[in-house]
């Protein structure tokens, strides 16, 4: 053999080394990208056909529609309402294939404090004071059903546009269950909503609730004012009856839950129907199950929980797998 022959070998065994190599490095990194684990994300988008402007976080715009089998819509806490949360990307984290979507409800301490500019959007609460022993007035406030400032556009005609947007089979054919999530005083909301909402889907789709550690609880009593009784309440709902209200509260599925930790009092509301309740959230929390136990028709649509160990956590509480088993109906 000759010297170019040697060569050649030497040139082919060299080339087939290499690209062995390369190709071994492109299987590493093909694998490496595979389990690489990415993290959820959302953005922000305005709620189509409702003025003022609202808007909302999600994935993508709902009018992208979504084929997965399972939404949430996630009520955000008192001081949410102008940006994406870490509690809604948790949600999406969990529960893995389903798509979280979040309302935003905004008040004007929560713009000012991350020097959002006043563009006209929704704002809401107004008459609600920062001295958590005075209350405000039930007309404006988001985690009752209120309407936003000057408005007649409520919280929760918000969340009745987001089912009938979810309910559109054109967009999200395949959807069988919708939950309405709250923490906090999302959890609020979330609890008022089942009294009071109008929970209107398609055929074909369950609609269920979970409403985490509120600070204060709507009980059906006729003779205190909402959102801790059933007084005086506000545009929305105040032409339905206290026998459908009860209505709803007996045929609706219902997650209620609380941190075992959860007994501070800094950010608790602290008025005389609040205290009334309780002196904090898990003993507020405590009571609103003995009295729904009195109901036997309530207590079978209603799950309690307890987070054990938990305070005021919401990221703990939605990574639990009881709370993910209920949204998965598992």
């Amino acid at each position: 053999m000759d010297f170019k022959h040697k060569g050649l070998i030497k040139f082919i065994k060299i080339s087939m080394k290499t690209l062995r190599n390369l190709l071994a490095l492109a299987i590493a990194v093909i694998a490496a990208s595979c389990s690489t684990k990415v993290e959820p994300t959302a953005s922000i988008f305005r709620l189509e056909g409702v003025e003022p402007a609202v808007h909302y976080s999600a994935p993508t715009p709902l009018s992208d529609g979504f084929d997965g089998e399972i939404a949430v819509i996630m009520a955000h806490g008192w001081h949410g309402g102008v940006q994406v949360l870490q509690s809604q990307l948790t949600i999406m984290e969990s529960l893995g294939d389903a798509y979280v979507v979040s309302p935003m409800f905004p008040r004007t301490e929560m713009i000012d404090s991350l020097h959002i500019a006043k563009d006209g959007r929704a704002i809401w609460n107004e008459s609600w004071p920062l001295d958590l022993t005075i209350p405000g007035v039930p007309d404006d406030d988001w985690r009752g059903g209120g309407d936003a400032n000057g408005t007649e556009l409520s919280s929760y005609d918000v969340i009745d546009t987001m089912l009938a947007k979810l309910s559109d089979k054109a967009l999200f054919p395949n959807l069988k269950r919708i939950a309405l999530v709250g923490f906090s005083a999302g959890g609020q909301f979330v609890g008022r909503y089942v009294a009071v909402g109008k929970g209107e889907v398609r055929e074909g789709i369950e609609l269920r609730y979970v409403a985490l550690a509120p600070s204060t609880f709507l009980l059906p009593n006729p003779e205190d004012t909402w959102h801790y009784g059933l007084k005086n309440r506000p545009r929305y709902s105040r032409n339905i009856s206290e026998e459908q209200i009860m209505a709803n509260l007996r045929s609706r599925r219902c997650l209620h839950g609380c941190g075992s930790a959860d007994i501070r009092e800094a950010a608790l509301d602290q008025t005389p129907s609040a205290m009334a309740q309780g002196c904090n959230r898990y003993v507020r929390f405590e009571n609103f199950q003995k009295l729904v136990s009195n109901d036997s028709q309530w207590r079978e649509m209603v799950t309690f929980h307890t987070f054990e160990g938990v305070a005021h956590e919401s990221l703990k509480a939605y990574k639990d797998p009881v709370f993910v088993n209920y949204i998965k109906g598992e």
